[in-house]
């Protein structure tokens, strides 16, 4: 039986602040972050990146967002919590609130569902949503008794942390998916995942002596020119194709395509090297919400979907990559 995407919700901060503002007071961080770079990298790097604004966490933490998320995307699915058989947490950066070993635990005691599986994995990053789907779908595929899992991530950045430059700046937010077997709701062809670890370091969360307020990430800029642009974009087609291959379709039958809120530059590289029509790429995302982490991929998804764009019968390709290294493709047919 089919694993399927039951129902999806977002939650966000309700308090913005622009993009500009960040990188004005982390100033340090971002000429750190660009000094090994070219002249002209540099100036790619701060004027493709298309964002406009952040959503930052303030009254509302990343665990009451994701219980926010949690509950619409339940309410959507028209499930109870005590249907939940799997709670899997793929959050990396818990914010300040982030004395919880897992957000998996509280939300089970928090939402009711009381006899869930509870997991959770902290080094997903953008990628996170493909191992997620990946780990639930092979857990539900292998036990019939487990029916319907939800997946959540809420991400925020240690404070100080926020401009991600040569690559983005972070903006907070939290998801949820429903997963459910059965024939209600968009059905999951395949998952592909790619990690290599010797890339683990490019981005790094570090913990100084003094627990959490010493958190901080750190990007090492000149690797990642230098090791790991090189075959970004090419490992998302080496993923794109062989989801496709497995499951006997071609490229130009995706109606879309389900990509990250990195940058501009990073959009454009995707749609270049990937060969997916612009047109088919969804990417309000970019201005409107930022670079969510964990989440762009549902907030993009539950956008296009609310909008009316996703039909019966369409295919959607959704892509991501993040630390760890890794990147993942997952192929879903409407």
């Amino acid at each position: 039986m089919s694993i399927r995407i039951r129902s999806t919700a977002y939650a966000l901060p309700a308090a913005v602040e622009t993009v500009s503002a960040v990188l004005d007071r982390e100033r340090d961080r971002v000429e750190a972050a660009l000094a090994p770079l070219s002249p002209e990298r540099r100036r790619r790097a701060l004027e493709g990146l298309g964002l406009e604004k952040v959503r930052v966490c303030g009254e509302k933490q990343p665990y009451a967002l994701a219980l926010e998320a949690s509950k619409a995307a339940l309410s959507e699915a028209g499930l109870a919590a005590r249907d939940l058989d799997i709670v899997l947490d793929f959050t990396t950066l818990p914010g300040q609130d982030g004395q919880y070993v897992s957000f998996a635990q509280k939300l089970s005691a928090d939402l009711e569902a009381e006899t869930s599986l509870n997991l959770s994995f902290r080094v997903g990053g953008c990628g996170g949503l493909h191992i997620a789907l990946k780990t639930a779908a092979a857990l539900m595929t292998t036990d019939e008794s487990l029916r319907t899992a939800l997946l959540v991530a809420s991400d925020s950045p240690p404070p100080g942390s926020r401009s991600l430059l040569p690559i983005s700046v972070q903006s907070d937010a939290a998801s949820a998916v429903v997963l459910s077997r059965g024939d209600s709701g968009p059905e999951i062809l395949g998952t592909e995942a790619l990690t290599l670890s010797h890339l683990h370091d490019v981005i790094r969360i570090c913990r100084g002596g003094d627990g959490q307020r010493d958190l901080s990430i750190q990007v090492d800029s000149a690797r990642i020119e230098a090791e790991l642009m090189p075959i970004y974009y090419l490992n998302f087609v080496r993923l794109v194709h062989k989801a496709l291959r497995k499951a006997e379709l071609q490229l130009s039958g995706i109606d879309h395509f389900i990509y990250s809120n990195l940058s501009r530059n990073d959009f454009d590289g995707f749609v270049r090297t990937v060969g997916a029509p612009e047109e088919k790429v969804w990417s309000r995302g970019l201005a409107e919400y930022g670079h969510t982490f964990a989440s762009d991929l549902v907030i993009n998804y539950t956008d296009l979907r609310r909008e009316g764009r996703v039909h019966p019968g369409q295919l959607l390709l959704f892509a991501s990559a993040g630390i760890g290294f890794t990147w993942g493709v997952t192929l879903v047919r409407a």
